[in-house]
């Protein structure tokens, strides 16, 4: 787990943690900023939690994800043709699929058979029409309001006529795909815009989420008073951050799927 190797300090409590020196020297994530809005002590022990750990508290359908873009992925590093798709496609699937981690047989059933439609289905329409990326996993660093970002984008396509944007693309498999609104004051998606419009300057960009369960495409669109408010807010929450002391446990519907809370001292 990123910046765990030194951080953890012991004085007197099992329990105590401290994010490392020169932790705000690295670009912090959009994750990470939500993550301290929703409950500041899950901020500070997800950085102690290795693989196994957050193994347990994955569930199917971030399993179904993970299977469903490093599938998506690898088809688009590996330059393979649309003819090919279907076939590299569900190959990748196999191999990336953690049935294990759903919560038993018959959700791991279901969801595999998700997984390989939604992938036939990605083949045939969206690889059909965009048989090639310029990038895939793609790694954004930038400076907003003098503090570091990252981001990453799954994808990353050409313009779809000469002179419009490149399309910089996440890919999401929720249940209930985001609307325009709630994509709009998500604060990831908003980092992914600032980010992705930074790194490919002058060039422009839009920035996306397609959603693999219908098959659609829904763009991140942010006013331009809003992403000054944006920037505002990535700063306020960075100060934030820089000014906590004690991180402390707060309770909400995150709790179930907390990758930190075997470690929590309100659930143990």
């Amino acid at each position: 787990m990123r910046r765990s190797q030194s951080g953890e300090t012991v004085s007197g409590q099992d329990n105590e943690f401290r994010l490392p020196q020169g932790f705000f020297e690295q670009p912090l994530t959009g994750r990470e900023l939500a993550d301290f809005a929703d409950c500041p002590h899950k901020f500070l022990l997800s950085h102690f939690v290795d693989r196994q750990q957050t193994r347990r508290f994955l569930g199917g359908p971030a399993a179904l994800h993970h299977a469903l873009r490093g599938a998506i992925v690898q088809f688009y590093r590996e330059g393979a043709t649309a003819d090919e798709a279907q076939n590299r496609l569900l190959e990748a699937f196999e191999q990336l699929w953690e049935g294990e981690l759903c919560a038993d047989t018959m959700e791991e059933e279901r969801l595999h058979q998700q997984g390989r439609r939604i992938l036939t289905d990605f083949a045939a329409s969206w690889v059909a029409d965009n048989p090639a990326a310029l990038y895939a996993d793609l790694s954004l660093l930038g400076e907003i309001e003098g503090n570091k970002f990252t981001a990453v984008a799954d994808l990353v396509m050409p313009a779809e006529a000469e002179g419009g944007p490149l399309r910089v693309i996440r890919l999401n498999s929720s249940r209930r795909p985001p609307t325009a609104p709630e994509l709009a004051g998500d604060i990831s998606a908003g980092l992914l815009l600032l980010l992705a419009e930074q790194h490919f300057s002058p060039e422009p960009v839009s920035v996306s989420y397609y959603c693999v369960r219908p098959g659609s495409l829904r763009r991140v669109e942010i006013a331009a008073e809003a992403r000054d408010y944006l920037r505002r807010d990535l700063s306020s929450r960075v100060a934030r951050m820089r000014r906590e002391k004690d991180f402390a446990p707060r309770k909400g519907k995150y709790c179930r799927w907390c990758r930190a809370r075997s470690r929590c001292a309100i659930w143990n």
